[in-house]
């Protein structure tokens, strides 16, 4: 297997390979990773194993019933590890999303019919970091991604999906007090960091892991916001170093941060 992807990951994808190929034999073209690995940014403990399936045929329904006792298995197996990815034909790789039909998508051991795992994000990292587990090299897979399609997607994404967590960030802060200090972390980490992953694509056209966009914003946003991006950062590492002195200081300060971060992206190219 390919030496740039961590033993535990290795571990879990031999074991599914080897069950998929059991049970469900002559299907699997291809197996490609995306995501936090192909970007060399994979914590243990955190991220996920994004994957793309290629299958050689339509999934039949006793299939499928197979592949959803298969991923509920393995995550069970192994918990702190989680795969997420899609099961695709392979005339769909490197399609827009409204152009893929019949996928099957698997979330933290689940499965459903569902594209919501294919986007312009998706198809750059599989195409210019995807890593080859089985089957035909991804560099020869023959598709391309616009630029501008991906930075369209992204400017999309900051207002919908991301100001829809900035709105639920505000609520959070009329009841703080009754909020776990985990769940505050969880949320800080994933809505700073996710942010400025966005803001590096707007700036360079290019994908960046969340801990590297972050490095990488450390140069490009004021020093008012360096703390809190400090503090995201730690806990997205499971580094126990806060820069914030209170729960409430910590909201606000993402809040603020995450105003600041979306009015600059849709101040892009204006």
């Amino acid at each position: 297997m390919n030496v740039s992807v961590p033993t535990p990951v290795q571990n879990i994808l031999n074991d599914y390979i080897s069950n998929f190929q059991k049970q469900i034999p002559h299907t699997l073209e291809a197996l490609y990773l995306h995501g936090s690995i192909a970007l060399n940014a994979y914590t243990e403990g955190s991220s996920d194993i994004d994957f793309i399936a290629v299958m050689n045929r339509s999934l039949t329904e006793s299939d499928v019933k197979v592949i959803a006792v298969l991923h509920k298995d393995l995550n069970q197996k192994y918990k702190k590890i989680a795969m997420d990815g899609s099961y695709l034909p392979v005339d769909s790789v490197g399609k827009e999303q409204a152009e893929v039909k019949n996928c099957l998508y698997v979330n933290e051991g689940k499965i459903k019919w569902s594209n919501d795992g294919i986007n312009p994000v998706t198809w750059w990292i599989l195409k210019n970091n995807g890593i080859t587990i089985m089957g035909p090299d991804v560099t020869t897979l023959d598709f391309n991604v616009d630029e501008s399609i991906l930075v369209d997607y992204v400017k999309e994404n900051m207002n919908t999906y991301w100001l829809n967590r900035l709105k639920t960030m505000k609520k959070y802060k009329t009841i703080a007090f009754l909020i776990p200090n985990k769940f505050i972390d969880r949320e800080v980490a994933w809505s700073i960091t996710g942010m400025l992953r966005q803001f590096y694509t707007l700036r360079e056209h290019n994908i960046a892991s969340k801990i590297d966009a972050s490095s990488y914003a450390i140069n490009h946003i004021p020093e008012r916001w360096h703390n809190i991006i400090n503090e995201a950062v730690n806990i997205q590492e499971g580094i126990n170093r806060r820069y914030c002195k209170s729960k409430k200081q910590r909201i606000e300060d993402t809040i603020q941060c995450m105003n600041y971060i979306l009015n600059t992206c849709n101040s892009m190219n204006e």
